[in-house]
C-alpha cells in the first residue's frame, strides 16, 4: 500500500531528552479517552507526570522484547526554528520464537504502589491486564512487532504524523517478513484498517456492569467498530479491537 507522507514530519527513534514532551503527548492524547478518565477520574496530577517521565527509558528485561520509541517530529516552516514532536509510538519486537513458559505466564496484578497515586488499580487490572491477556492469546510466542501505544498530540491531528509512525512500522516488519500486532481503541479504528490491519478478537469490557460508568454524549466506546467480526457491543460495554497485519509476502 501507498501512503502518502507529509514532507514537514520527521521521524526518528526517541532519547531520554525526550521525555517531559512524551508524557505531556501522551496525557493530552488520553485526555478525552473513557477508558483513561475511569484509571484517573482525578486527573494526572504534575507528580505523575514526572514519575512517567522517569520510568520511560529504563531498561527491560531481553525476554520482554526488544522495545523502539519513536517519534515524529513537525518541520518548521521556513529553515530557521525549533522542530516540535507531535505523535509518539512505542513499539516491541520479537524476533524468534518463544518456548511457552516465556508467554504463558499470568500477569501478576499492579499494586498501587507500582502506580501513580492518582491511578484506579481495579480499572487499570481490569482494562489493561485484560488487553495484554488477549494479546496473549493471540501472539502466543511467535516473532512478530507489537504497537503498544501510538499517539498525537491533539492539535497537531491531520497532519499525518499517525501516519508516518505506522508507516515507520510496517516498513520494519516488512523487511523482517513478520506480523505486526496491536490493540486499537475506537477512534484509532479507521487508521489502522488504513494500514492492512485485520480484526482477529475484541475486548469488551462491561465498564457500566464494573465501574458504573455511564456514556457521555460525544465519547466513542466502539460501538461500530469489528462489526463484521463480533457484531456490537453489549450497552454498557467498551470495545477494544485486537488487530493484526499479516506478514508480508515472499
Amino acid at each position: 500500500m501507498t501512503v502518502a507522507l507529509n514532507p514537514r514530519i520527521r521521524v526518528r527513534e526517541a532519547v531520554p531528552a525526550d521525555a517531559e514532551a512524551i508524557t505531556n503527548i501522551l496525557n493530552d492524547a488520553f485526555s478525552a479517552n473513557p477508558m483513561q478518565q475511569l484509571m484517573y477520574p482525578n486527573g494526572v496530577s504534575d507528580e505523575s507526570r514526572s514519575k512517567s517521565a522517569a520510568r520511560l527509558f529504563l531498561p527491560i528485561p531481553p525476554s520482554e522484547g526488544e522495545t523502539f520509541m519513536v517519534v515524529a517530529e513537525l518541520l518548521p516552516e521556513g529553515s530557521d526554528g525549533p522542530c516540535e514532536i507531535v505523535a509518539f509510538s512505542d513499539w516491541c519486537l520479537f524476533r524468534n520464537p518463544r518456548a511457552e513458559e516465556e508467554w504463558n505466564v499470568q500477569e501478576v496484578p499492579r499494586t498501587q504502589e507500582q502506580l501513580e497515586e492518582d491511578c484506579d488499580v481495579r480499572v487499570f487490572n481490569e482494562f489493561i491486564g485484560g488487553l495484554h491477556r488477549k494479546r496473549r492469546e493471540h501472539m502466543k510466542g511467535d516473532p512478530g512487532l507489537v504497537l503498544r501505544t501510538l499517539v498525537c498530540q491533539t492539535n497537531r491531528q491531520r497532519l499525518g504524523a499517525g501516519k508516518a509512525l505506522l508507516h515507520w512500522g510496517t516498513t520494519l516488519v516488512d523487511e523482517l517478513g513478520l506480523p505486526l500486532f496491536l490493540e486499537s481503541s475506537p477512534t484509532a479504528y479507521h487508521l489502522y484498517k488504513q494500514f492492512g490491519f485485520e480484526d482477529i478478537d475484541v475486548f469488551d469490557l462491561p465498564i457500566f456492569d464494573l465501574f458504573g460508568a455511564e456514556k457521555c454524549e460525544g465519547q466513542d466506546w466502539g460501538e461500530y467498530t469489528a462489526l463484521e467480526l463480533a457484531g456490537p457491543p453489549a450497552k454498557g460495554c467498551f470495545r477494544s479491537t485486537i488487530m493484526r497485519r499479516p506478514a508480508k509476502s515472499t
